[in-house]
């Protein structure tokens, strides 16, 4: 009888230990989502900077978090004639070009309470890589004659730091509010290819913040 007690006890632990395991897998969650974001910035090169995209994230512990974003944007690049140094006609609405990026961006983040709870707050911050294209766009210039203008963008280099608020809906869904900062590295080479004037934009930061819904499991 004490040898099956003890062989009972044994079994009994192994079972506890591997339940304990499997609760240390279930905390490890991977989770996907879909989000909506706005930037702002000063003007050069946009406003504006709407967007869409996915993100995964995968919990390495209660307290860490890798996770990447890929991000689709369409917004206006702001008179690409007046950075090529082209006055337009101010008989016309000011003429814009309608950019699009798509970004791959890998992030982490830390978690400052356990994510088992329903709320859990965080920081963290992020690499990414933005391809940027941009249309021709033509128009009147104040003296009368018309403006071409070709903008060539190099693969945007952002760097982000970020703050938000994550709930848990149940044992699978989640929502998310964040805030960011981030800072572009980037060269626009603005041309216009009647005149030959050129013209161009530098790195530039950019705020906003972005809404996710996502899945865990």
């Amino acid at each position: 009888m004490k040898n099956k007690n003890g062989f009972g006890a044994f079994v009994a632990c192994i079972a506890s230990t591997g339940g304990t395991a499997i609760a240390d897998e279930r905390e490890k969650a991977l989770s996907a989502g879909g989000l909506i974001s706005i930037s702002v910035a000063n003007g050069e090169p946009a406003n504006d900077i709407p967007g869409f995209g996915v993100q995964l994230r995968y919990e390495l512990n209660e307290r860490w978090t890798i996770g990447g974003t890929l991000l689709l944007s369409e917004y206006d690049f702001e008179t690409p004639a007046q950075i090529a140094g082209i006055r337009q006609s101010p008989a016309v609405e000011p003429v814009d070009a309608l950019a699009e990026s798509t970004m791959l961006q890998a992030w982490g983040e830390r978690t400052f309470n356990p994510s088992s709870r329903a709320t859990t707050w965080f920081v963290g911050a992020g690499l990414g890589a933005s391809a940027v294209d941009v249309p021709n766009v033509s128009g009147p210039t104040a003296d009368g004659g018309q403006f071409d203008v070709h903008t060539q963008v190099d693969t945007e280099i952002v760097l982000s730091a970020f703050a938000g608020v994550r709930r848990n809906f149940g044992e699978r869904w989640y929502g998310e509010f964040r805030v960011h900062a981030n800072q572009h590295f980037a060269d626009w080479q603005v041309e216009d290819r009647v005149t030959g004037n050129t013209g161009s934009i530098g790195d530039y930061a950019s705020y906003g913040g972005h809404l996710a819904v996502g899945l865990r499991w």
